[in-house]
Formats: structure tokens, C-alpha cells, sequence
């Protein structure tokens, strides 16, 4: 099949090109904003093509032609970042998706998958979190964008009967995890810190839990819903169905790098404070709406994805860890 994977040069993005390379031809495409080329060279993956475009340009439909598949990973992710300049967030997710959406469906691209986020279910108090169970709508702006590219989705299925399958990605981690952005994910910044021997700071109590995933996992997942057509118009948790604490993830990274280096823990309200401008003017953001940020417990179901395409997680997060580990040796 030929693959085109929009965001392409990301952490993802790249990690899903090799493993898909050995049996498809991977396109990969990125403005470059968040990617790295360097993500792409992965000792035995072959990729077809490196394609410099943003999803939103006027020639990025051209790219599409003769595509089998295309996987929308491209878009603004960090969360205070997406809060400071909405209107970027919205231009770069939204109508990013939709300029996606209108050039598959020109093109006849057989089958388009968008990554969503666990995060749309940032209100819910349900847990397991299930795709096909109610829940709040969420109220950042991140996750409001990506709720609203799930119903461009649905649009595009119920009436233009697309092959479209959306993921909600859980807390994604492995080998080229950005750990150089302003605020890398957890996972990044604790190797980041071993790595420079720098004692981590986290911003919360330390108890708080979450559901991990593993790239290759959701990697898998992603493969299954292109040869599966039961995946048609469907949305599935890429999640682990386990909770690991802050604590208990460094105490991996610790024994795994057999590091002694102690962590010291911050007040949660202050852990957007690399991003002043949110707190400024006449209406700053709540303190208390990032404490309930960090704070937020997320523990997802994948019981639909083993139902309909016989998929599950297979790496443990101390597993996981240690992969990670040997990439960067």
C-alpha cells in the first residue's frame, strides 16, 4: 500500500513510518514545525518520500493522489501553547483536518484515519473511559479542536460514505519522544533529565495516575484499522487499560537507568509557568483549571478495539521503558 502520514516527521509520525516500512511504501509529510528530519532516520526503515508541506496549503491535496491510506497526525498538541493562541490551535487542527478531508475525498483515498486524544474526555468522571459512552465536552482549547475534527469525521462518513476510523490517543510513549519543547510529555522529560543528570521537577503531588501506551502498540492499532473494514466510521481508545503514577513511572526510569537522582515535587498551579502571557492581561487562565489539569486521572477501556479488530496492548510499561532506554544507548 502506498501511506501517507501527515505529521510525519513527529515523535508518532516517525515511529509509525518504521514500523509500517518494511511492508508498505511511507510518505512521509511535515511543515517541520514540531518534527524532526533526524526522526527519520531509523537504522532499516525505508521511507519513499519526504515531502516539506503544511496540511493547510493549497498544493497539499496533489500529495494525496494515488495515497491507499492516509494518516492525519499533523497538528498543534501542546496544551498550554494551544491555550495562548487559539485562533493558530483551530487554523492548524480544524482546518488542517478539513483541507485533510477534502483532498482524500477528491483524490479517492480508499482509507483515512485521524488521531484524536484522550483529552476530549478531560470532564468525564467515568472510568474506564469507553469511545461509545457519553461524556462532558471538554473545555481547553486542544481538546475542543480535536472534538471538533471527530465530528468533521463523521460528517464526512455519514455523508460522503468515507472510510474514516478515529483513535483517541492516551499518553503515547517511546524512542524520539520530544523531550526538547518547552514543556516536554512526562516520559520525555524524565530521560531528558537522567540523561543531563538534572533532578526532575514535578508539579503535582506525585500520586496522580494515567493510562500509558506504547508507540508500537498504537502503531499496531493503527495497522489493523487499515485492513480491517470493520473499522469503517468507528472511533477506538489507543490505551493500555493501566494506571501508573508519576512516582512509580520515575522509580522505573531509576532502576532502568540505575540513577540515584531524586526528584522534588512543585505546586500544580505553577506548572504553566514557562507561558507568562496566559496570565496576564485582564483575564488570565484560572490557576485552579490547570491544578484540575494535572491533577486529571485518565484509565481507558480498549475492549471495542479487541471486539472488532482483535487488537490489544502488548508492552509493559517497564518494557516499554527499557526499549526506550536502548534506543538512546
Amino acid at each position: 500500500m502506498k501511506i501517507l502520514i501527515t505529521g510525519g516527521a513527529g515523535f508518532i509520525g516517525s515511529q509509525l513510518g518504521r514500523f509500517l516500512s518494511n511492508k508498505h511504501d511511507i510518505f512521509s509529510l511535515d511543515n517541520l514545525s514540531y518534527g524532526n528530519l533526524e526522526n527519520l532516520r531509523h537504522k532499516g526503515s525505508t521511507f519513499s518520500e519526504f515531502i516539506k508541506c503544511d496540511i493547510r496549503d493549497d498544493n497539499f491535496h496533489e500529495f494525496c493522489k494515488g495515497m491507499d491510506v492516509v494518516v492525519h497526525l499533523a497538528g498543534i498538541a501542546p496544551l498550554p501553547e494551544s491555550q495562548i493562541n487559539p485562533v493558530n490551535a483551530y487554523d492548524n487542527n480544524v482546518i488542517g483536518t478539513l483541507n485533510v478531508l477534502e483532498s482524500c475525498k477528491k483524490h479517492g483515498v480508499k482509507k483515512v484515519i485521524f488521531s484524536s486524544t484522550s483529552a476530549v474526555y478531560e470532564n468525564s468522571k467515568t472510568y474506564p473511559l469507553a469511545e461509545d459512552t457519553g461524556f462532558e465536552n471538554p473545555d481547553l482549547i486542544y481538546s475542543m479542536t480535536k472534538l471538533a475534527c471527530e465530528n468533521l469525521c463523521s460528517s464526512y462518513v455519514k455523508n460522503y460514505d468515507m472510510d474514516i476510523t478515529v483513535i483517541r490517543f492516551f499518553n503515547v510513549y517511546g524512542p524520539n519522544q520530544d523531550h526538547l519543547r518547552k514543556q516536554p510529555p512526562l516520559l520525555g522529560y524524565i530521560t531528558k533529565c537522567l540523561l543531563e543528570n538534572k533532578n526532575p521537577v514535578f508539579y503535582s503531588s506525585g500520586e496522580q495516575k494515567r493510562d500509558y501506551i506504547y508507540v508500537d502498540d498504537v502503531s499496531r492499532l493503527i495497522e489493523k484499522c487499515f485492513e480491517n473494514e470493520s473499522s469503517q466510521g468507528q472511533i477506538f481508545n489507543a490505551c493500555s487499560g493501566n494506571t501508573y503514577s508519576v512516582k512509580e513511572i520515575y522509580e522505573l526510569f531509576k532502576k532502568h537507568f540505575g540513577s540515584d537522582l531524586e526528584c522534588r515535587f512543585e505546586e500544580p498551579k505553577n506548572f504553566w509557568d514557562k507561558y507568562p502571557s496566559l496570565f496576564e492581561g485582564t483575564y488570565p487562565l484560572k490557576r485552579e483549571r490547570i491544578v484540575k489539569e494535572v491533577n486529571k486521572f485518565s484509565l481507558g477501556t480498549y475492549k471495542k478495539a479487541t471486539d472488532l479488530l482483535n487488537w490489544s496492548p502488548q508492552v509493559s510499561l517497564s518494557e516499554g521503558i527499557k526499549k526506550c532506554l536502548k534506543e538512546i544507548e
